[in-house]
């Protein structure tokens, strides 16, 4: 299981209950019109993070079966016919960036986690044994993913939880916890 995640923020002078409500009619439109490949999706309002210039902004998941149904998915969220729910998102966004991850542990479509916490690791070590440490020792872990390829901005590892997530990386990792609120 892949997941492209797309990060965002609307223009600062918009009005936010507007943006989110675009924001939900078209990750809704597009479940009712799945391209192949295409697993679902969810939309949060999230915390500040550094690759949103430290503002609070949007991300969302876009949950895929391998990378090639990502030129489905690009295809239909631009069909025709889905344009102007599309643009109604777009055209209130400043700007954005996405990323690609692939599942490593725990549930493939943890979309009801509240918490994310992004770790980095220490340079020139294995990720494997500790990665699995960190996750034996967390509390309301749910998922954990890595990113694909090295792309997009966020960190290496997504540790995903529900509201209790307490994730403990030895003190040479780097670590950033971010709250989520689910929109759909």
């Amino acid at each position: 299981m892949f997941a492209y995640i797309f990060w965002h923020v609307p223009f600062a002078d918009g009005n936010k209950s507007e943006y989110e409500a675009a924001l939900t009619a078209f990750h809704r439109h597009l479940a009712n019109d799945a391209s192949q490949g295409f697993k679902g999706s969810a939309t949060y309002g999230i915390s500040n993070v550094a690759w949103l210039s430290n503002r609070t902004g949007y991300e969302d998941w876009y949950f895929v079966d391998s990378t090639s149904a990502l030129d489905g998915l690009n295809k239909a969220a631009v069909e025709p016919e889905r344009w102007d729910v599309h643009a109604s998102v777009s055209y209130k966004t400043e700007f954005g960036h996405g990323g690609m991850y692939y599942h490593l542990r725990g549930e493939k479509q943890p979309v009801h986690g509240s918490k994310i916490v992004w770790l980095k690791r220490p340079k020139r070590i294995r990720y494997e044994t500790p990665l699995q440490e960190i996750i034996d020792s967390s509390k309301g872990f749910l998922s954990c993913w890595r990113k694909f390829l090295v792309l997009g901005p966020a960190d290496e590892f997504a540790i995903i939880g529900d509201e209790t997530l307490d994730v403990r990386p030895p003190s040479d990792w780097r670590s950033l916890s971010v709250s989520r609120r689910r929109l759909v």
